[in-house]
């Protein structure tokens, strides 16, 4: 086990130093932490879907976040908005009890993935709502991240969750 550990560190050692670099100039003095931001979610599943939808959309409007939930497969969401409203979103999704598990029980988000999270590109287009967008295609899905400008997101973490 202890050889996996070493073996795993020699190969991602330059990644884990790149990433907290990249997170250092993010937290140094003057760096860009509010503004817009966008996050992209990814839920495994939605036992209660009407409910959880009904608190996502509750949640995004009391944030002051604008957005897509992309109901299919997979089921994401995709925030634009200030750091920090994002923050407490991801908190809350995590936190609150927000779904019922097989036996029908409330139950927290256990499964749920933050793909990035990342300030709003400058070819991206400010989102001004949160919608539900229901049942879409790949070809769909793909079709709304680009209306965004958001391909680039799209492109580099939908194809990993097929």
């Amino acid at each position: 086990m202890v050889h996996e550990l070493v073996m795993w560190l020699q190969q991602n050692f330059s990644d884990l130093v790149a990433t907290s670099d990249i997170l250092q100039s993010q937290n140094a003095p003057g760096a860009k932490a509010e503004g817009l931001w966008t996050a992209l979610l990814h839920l495994d599943h939605m036992r209660s879907r009407a409910k959880y939808i009904r608190l996502i959309e509750k949640w995004a409007a009391e944030l002051g976040l604008a957005g897509r939930l992309f109901m299919g497969k997979p089921i994401l969401i995709l925030l634009q908005g200030e750091r920090s409203g994002i923050k407490e979103y991801i908190h809350l999704q995590r936190t609150a009890k927000v779904d019922v598990d097989s036996s029908g029980k409330r139950c927290k988000e256990k499964m749920m993935s933050v793909l990035c999270e990342i300030p709003l590109s400058e070819d991206a287009v400010k989102i001004s709502t949160f919608e539900v967008k229901e049942a879409l295609s790949l070809e769909d899905l793909k079709k709304e991240f680009d209306e965004v400008g958001s391909l680039k997101l799209y492109q580099e973490f939908v194809p990993s969750l097929l």
